[in-house]
């Protein structure tokens, strides 16, 4: 087949696997509502600083808006704005599949870079395409696709020679999230490897300088807690080492969500396996040996130091890992599968393989992504609170973002939130009104403290709606 021809199969390969996964009836994860709300308040009500408890750069949130704005936000007869929810969440997600699909092709071009062998380029360009990490983060409105999506874009740039343009990248990986702090070591060794002079680390610096600059210039402007430190609060160890009798777990945390990197669990330890096999079958890869070792040992580096501080073990946190993997197993494989015509029908049957996994893993679900239907339904509770009367209270203890994003922008309900059924029963009391109340809980959370706390403060708790995992009581006098 024509090497034009077959990346363009695994463009569209790509493309078709990641609509099929931005066509499932999903809703969306606590912090793709949270990206999402920030994003519709520019789109709708144009809030593009982006005010609140942000702790994210914003560039994928951007993305997002904009994609919101050209799809679903259309003007009443009064000219207000309004977005569904349901189109939105489309909306939002839809930047993402885009940069999944792109970074197959991209992954293809960076190998080609990196060695001269269409096989290998071929090879990361399927496996980019079929990663059930690329499948489950595709489809999302997480801000980690855009992270990754430049970052291989600064790793491209920088084999070609382009270090102003990989400054750039890696000043807009930044702008996605500040994560790509963790890149900067990679980087540098690898313009180390390449025998790079101090004019092409300062030609990189120039614009991922200036970049950063204008982030801070930004995170200034806009109201609200910095970014940097809500994120820093949010994200940074408490104690910075982990009690080393706690390193074996994580570690172990760490391979129950690495086995999904390249495909389910017997998939990736294939791989795995036989890319440890083409070194003593072959001999040594065709690609340099010193990039080899470098991209392992950012990966081991990078989830060892994940691992002894006391970071949270998020599975999309390990997609930083997966590029450097995907490139060091590409790089082997075809030099084995390739040999002759019976290891070439055994490429084939594994490439088939891999397309069926990967079809039926997102057909199935993966273990790994975004909410995974745990929040199936919870657009209908918003449409059953919705027609509740103007300014009716809503006592929300636990789903915060989530329940606010499906509301809608213009929610006319007094939504409040109290941390304990103490705090809850105190302010009940203090708002001195009859008409009904509603407390919104999860059937798979404990909540009679909450539903005796009230009682104990005289009201009448009656079961209004309970549907999938919610629950909501009417609260009367």
């Amino acid at each position: 087949m024509n090497s034009l021809r077959a990346r363009l199969l695994i463009v569209l390969l790509a493309g078709v696997l990641q609509f099929h996964q931005l066509g499932r009836d999903i809703r969306s994860h606590p912090d793709e509502a949270s990206f999402m709300t920030y994003a519709r308040g520019a789109a709708v009500n144009g809030d593009w600083l982006l005010p609140g408890a942000l702790d994210k750069a914003p560039l994928t949130i951007y993305f997002s808006s904009i994609s919101m704005v050209a799809i679903g936000v259309v003007a009443d007869d009064k000219g207000v704005l309004h977005l569904d929810p349901l189109v939105g969440e489309f909306a939002a997600r839809l930047p993402n599949v885009m940069m999944a699909i792109l970074l197959a092709g991209l992954m293809m071009r960076l190998s080609r870079a990196a060695i001269s062998d269409e096989a290998v380029a071929l090879a990361a360009g399927l496996l980019t395409a079929l990663s059930p990490y690329i499948l489950a983060f595709g489809a999302t409105a997480f801000t980690d696709l855009g992270l990754v999506f430049f970052s291989v874009l600064a790793l491209y740039c920088l084999e070609c020679h382009g270090y102003r343009k990989a400054g750039l990248a890696l000043g807009l990986a930044f702008w996605c999230k500040q994560q790509a702090l963790f890149l900067l070591p990679l980087v540098a060794l690898l313009l180390m490897a390449k025998g790079a002079r101090r004019a092409a680390f300062i030609r990189l610096a120039q614009p991922l300088t200036l970049l950063s600059l204008l982030l801070i210039v930004w995170d200034a402007a806009r109201p609200g807690t910095s970014v940097f430190l809500l994120g820093a609060v949010n994200n940074m160890p408490a104690q910075w080492i982990v009690d080393p009798a706690e390193w074996p777990g994580r570690l172990m945390e760490w391979a129950r969500l690495g086995v999904w990197l390249l495909g389910p669990p017997v998939v990736t330890a294939s791989l795995l396996g036989l890319t440890a096999l083409s070194r003593f079958v072959v001999g040594a890869t065709r690609l340099e040996q010193s990039r080899t070792r470098i991209y392992l040992i950012y990966s081991v580096a990078y989830i060892a130091l994940h691992s002894a501080l006391d970071f949270n073990q998020y599975d999309r946190y390990l997609l930083l890992v997966l590029p450097p993997l995907i490139l060091v197993v590409s790089s082997h494989l075809p030099a084995l599968l390739l040999r002759g015509r019976l290891w070439k029908g055994l490429s084939l049957s594994l490439a088939i393989v891999l397309v069926l996994v990967a079809f039926w893993s997102s057909d199935n679900g993966l273990p790994i992504g975004g909410d995974r239907g745990r929040h199936d339904g919870i657009d209908d509770l918003a449409r059953y609170l919705n027609s509740k009367p103007v300014a009716t209270v809503i006592y929300d203890p636990w789903l915060g973002w989530e329940l606010g994003y499906y509301l809608g922008q213009w929610n006319n309900k007094r939504r409040v939130h109290f941390p304990t059924a103490e705090a809850l029963a105190e302010g009940a009391l203090a708002l001195d009104e009859f008409d009904d109340r509603y407390l919104v809980a999860l059937v798979d959370r404990a909540h009679e403290d909450w539903i005796a706390a009230l009682e104990a403060a005289g009201f009448i708790l009656t079961v209004d709606y309970e549907e999938n995992r919610y629950i909501v009581y009417r609260i009367s006098r």
